[in-house]
């Protein structure tokens, strides 16, 4: 029988997972594909994967073709410090400006265009660009949005020269909800033709995750030289995280999609529907 194909975030906020699939040998047995957001997601549509993490806005997108696998995404109450606006001014000052879009996510896309234009009624130009702060992506933008690793990079090392704002706890502020960045979901016809794969599939997940944390300081020193953050700066970035999807988080998610639908970017405000699993 084919191996499962999984995709896998290789940031930061799934080092968990990435310590259960590799020491917890929870990985064994599947065809594993370590990949940016952006990517995972076009790999799971077009049926290159048969489950992923994918950025959550991608699930309203493509719920005809999906199910989610239950108990588990990346979420954040509040600041994240991974979703990143750096600016050249307040960010209530930018309802002209030019912003630049990182090229490695979608649900950043959404939850930006959301609190700009909700929070602040900004309807920038904004443009995709994979150029970082160093190779001067500011000269030709009034702001920059990052995610991930290269984020909390820039969180950690901030220039005194720009603004810097957690587009998470700008969630927060608005809506007083957490903001779900991620969901794992599974493609619906494997789901349905697969139920023992779909079943272990959720198990390497979520008790991927549940190892990782577990040993999360061993996790921790394992990235020491591979990242520039010292291991007191992971073992802080991945506290602020939270990997359930309880129905709180549920109606999180289901708040980012109706704003998104009333700023036409998303046709539809999807139901959520789960995988079959035994729990």
């Amino acid at each position: 029988m084919t191996q499962p194909r999984l995709g896998h975030i290789k940031f930061i906020n799934c080092l968990p997972l990435t310590y259960g699939l590799i020491h917890g040998g929870f990985g064994q047995g599947l065809f594993v594909e370590q990949n940016v957001p952006a990517q995972l997601n076009e790999h799971l549509v077009s049926g290159l994967l048969d489950a992923s993490p994918v950025s959550s806005i991608i699930y309203a997108r493509n719920s005809k073709d999906l199910l989610l696998l239950p108990d588990v995404s990346i979420s954040a109450d509040g600041a994240l410090e991974s979703i990143l606006l750096v600016t050249k001014r307040p960010i209530d000052q930018l309802r002209d400006a030019r912003i630049a879009l990182t090229s490695k996510s979608a649900t950043s896309h959404c939850l930006l265009k959301i609190v700009l234009h909700n929070a602040y009624k900004s309807s920038p130009d904004y443009f995709i660009s994979g150029v970082s702060l160093d190779a001067g992506v500011l000269d030709h933008a009034d702001a920059v949005l990052f995610i991930g690793d290269e984020a909390l990079y820039n969180y950690h090392n901030r220039n005194d020269s720009y603004y810097y704002y957690d587009i998470g706890d700008e969630w927060k502020k608005m809506t007083g909800l957490r903001m779900v960045y991620a969901l794992w979901v599974i493609n619906r016809q494997f789901a349905n033709d697969n139920f023992e794969h779909v079943q272990a599939l959720h198990n390497v997940v979520t008790n991927g995750f549940e190892y990782g944390l577990k040993y999360l300081n061993d996790a921790a020193a394992t990235m020491i030289g591979k990242v520039p953050f010292t291991t007191q700066q992971i073992i802080h970035y991945i506290g602020l995280l939270n990997y359930q999807f309880t129905p709180d988080h549920q109606q999180a998610v289901l708040t980012f999609y109706r704003l998104a639908h009333e700023l036409g970017l998303v046709e539809h405000v999807p139901s959520l529907e789960f995988a079959e699993v035994k729990k």
